[in-house]
């Protein structure tokens, strides 16, 4: 059995200092077996201890008030212990990133929000594989009326499913259940991991120092890539000039974009020149060479 734990994380464009990107706005989930579920929760009490901090002291990327409010060395011992702690204990995770900016103007904000959490059970029943899985999410912010429609796109998921989610595949045995992120450690670390997700790919510098943990933890694909799998963009339709995928490579060194459904996938070679920063990252780095071919399918 595995606990899969979803926040979201938002960037205003003010906050991404990678050029021609706008506003983010991601869903992810850190996904437990049940057997990390009371030693991850330990490991965290031992921290609050180390730290100084109060027993029930939220451990979130950016803290507004509270015991680590602006506290950056406690701030960064804390990120870093949860992110090892979750990958020694097996925890794998998954990211949705959408850039709303980019997407086509007939697009509502409650439609690419609808999406994006479909995106996003994909990833963990994909995760599951042959495994049962329950989710538990953040409660949502925006008030009542937002509340109301997310809960309705999440409780769609567990009876009509999606396009490669079947309900009868019962892999999810629960609508997705919501409670406060403060109760729940687990949750603690879809709110990091989202974060520092959402930030590596804004360019935020701050977020340097943790792409190594958050990349081994995010989930691969039967090439050992994380773009497609762990790690989905929106836009992302291969033919589309502002889909993102390039960002797999100037964000995690990724070479490739490999789908994730079956093992005939044929991987495209990143930067690919047909999608946005196929020469530049957008932060003033040296261009490589761009590339617009396809990695040959694996052999059998």
């Amino acid at each position: 059995m595995y606990f899969a734990f979803m926040d979201d994380s938002s960037r205003k464009r003010k906050d991404v200092p990678r050029q021609d990107l706008g506003a983010l706005h991601a869903y992810g989930a850190a996904i437990f077996p049940q057997e990390s579920l009371q030693p991850y929760r330990e490991e965290l009490a031992q921290l609050r201890q180390e730290l100084g901090v109060p027993a029930g002291t939220e451990f979130k990327w950016s803290p507004d008030g509270g015991p680590l409010h602006k506290k950056w060395t406690e701030l960064h011992t804390a990120r870093v212990r949860m992110l090892e702690a979750a990958a020694a204990l097996g925890v794998r995770a998954c990211v949705v990133i959408c850039a709303p900016e980019l997407m086509p103007e007939w697009y509502s904000e409650s439609q690419l929000k609808r999406e994006m959490l479909e995106y996003l059970y994909e990833r963990v029943t994909y995760t599951l594989g042959e495994e049962k899985g329950i989710v538990i999410a953040d409660q949502p912010g925006g008030g009542r009326p937002d509340e109301t429609r997310w809960l309705a796109d999440a409780l769609a998921l567990d009876t009509d499913g999606t396009q490669y989610v079947k309900p009868a595949d019962k892999q999810i045995l629960l609508p997705i259940i919501t409670t406060r992120s403060d109760h729940v450690d687990h949750l603690q670390l879809a709110d990091l991991v989202t974060a520092a997700t959402t930030a590596l790919v804004a360019g935020a510098t701050s977020a340097d120092r943790y792409k190594d943990p958050i990349y081994k933890l995010l989930v691969k694909n039967y090439r050992d890539y994380a773009g497609g799998a762990g790690l989905k963009f929106i836009p992302s339709a291969a033919y589309n000039s502002r889909a993102l995928m390039n960002l797999a490579y100037w964000v995690f060194g990724e070479d490739a974009y490999v789908l994730p459904d079956t093992a005939s996938s044929v991987g495209t070679v990143l930067p690919h020149t047909g999608w946005i920063f196929a020469s530049s990252s957008g932060l003033d780095a040296p261009s490589p060479t761009a590339n617009n071919s396809e990695l040959p399918a694996p052999s059998s």
